[in-house]
């Protein structure tokens, strides 16, 4: 079996536009292909308004499709609200050979949000304030044939980037004071951790109904294997201390890979790996190949004019397992 995931870097307009596309449809369908992957899971996917639906649909996604194999495989997308279809943008999908037997978006459900109240906000806030995410993660259970089927969390964890302060900034781009963009900064930060937190939860909820459990959490987490973030998904044994819990532990496959080879974004000159694909022991044990596809990787922010930015600043990644 071969996964794969891929940031298709904000694909498809608000309305879709098949000649609009072309450029994009050119450098991102090889991308796929290349990959062939059985199961296939893309974040950044925008739907599109259509006068014949009340949800957005995949219009630009189903052009992109065509005439690959992956117009034919299962599909489940995340939703902004259950049952309210998809988003505008930077939605999360999986595309599946293996029939998928359920899916479900996944907010706050098991961890209480917590309460922030920054004290630059102009107006002030009156009291704290619940920290809610800016997307869900999305949980599919796929058959895969066997005795146990892929609990698979396709995620896009967020950014380090500060957030928006009422009040803290002049225009856009540029904060007021060093305090307010610290609190934004913070607030960013509490987002990521605060979903990551959710996801170890579910994981925790599989493993005790079966500690084989057979988990893969992939995607874009905006965060490198050494952060707080992918510690906390990991639960390696050096940090809870028990060996009791070694079983529940996730492996990251990617961090087998030397930096050059694992990298998914290049940022000023930088290299980072970003993405990811982190598998429960079951799965580990079961990994014969991991591969990032980085060749030509493009940097985000020096070729953000350039004509690279028809396809995506985000490498692909893909595992394979012997089942």
């Amino acid at each position: 079996m071969k996964l794969a995931t891929f940031n298709m870097e904000s694909f498809g307009g608000d309305r879709f536009d098949a000649l609009a596309l072309q450029p994009r449809l050119d450098a991102l369908r090889p991308k796929i292909l290349e990959l062939e992957a059985d199961i296939l899971c893309l974040q950044e996917v925008n739907a599109q308004k259509t006068p014949a639906s009340p949800k957005r649909q995949f219009q630009a996604l189903d052009l992109l499709l065509s005439g690959t194999p992956y117009s034919r495989y299962h599909r489940a997308a995340s939703e902004r609200a259950p049952g309210k279809g998809p988003g505008d943008r930077h939605n999360l999908l999986v595309l599946s050979r293996y029939p998928i037997a359920s899916a479900e978006s996944l907010y706050q459900a098991r961890a209480n949000p917590p309460l922030w109240q920054p004290t630059t906000a102009d107006p002030a806030f009156d009291k704290p304030q619940p920290v809610e995410f800016d997307r869900p993660v999305l949980k599919t259970e796929i058959d895969l044939g066997g005795a146990r089927p892929l609990h698979l969390f396709v995620v896009h964890l967020r950014a380090p980037i500060a957030a928006n302060i009422p009040g803290g900034k002049t225009d856009a781009r540029t904060w007021k004071s060093v305090a307010a963009w610290a609190e934004g900064y913070q607030l960013s930060v509490l987002k990521q951790t605060a979903q990551a937190l959710e996801l170890r939860l579910a994981v925790e909820t599989l493993f005790d109904a079966d500690e084989e459990a057979r988990v893969i959490l992939t995607g874009d987490f905006n965060a490198t294997g050494e952060t707080g973030t992918l510690r906390l998904l990991r639960a390696d044994p050096d940090d809870t201390g028990s060996p009791d819990l070694a079983s529940r532990r996730l492996y990251q496959l990617d961090a087998s890979l030397p930096l050059d080879r694992r990298r998914t974004v290049i940022h000023k000159g930088r290299s980072q790996a970003l993405d990811h694909i982190l598998a429960s022991a079951a799965l580990t044990h079961r990994t014969v190949d991991v591969r990032v596809f980085n060749e030509g990787l493009a940097d985000e922010v020096l070729d953000a004019d350039g004509d690279e930015q028809a396809g995506s600043f985000h490498a692909a990644m893909r595992a394979q397992f012997d089942i």
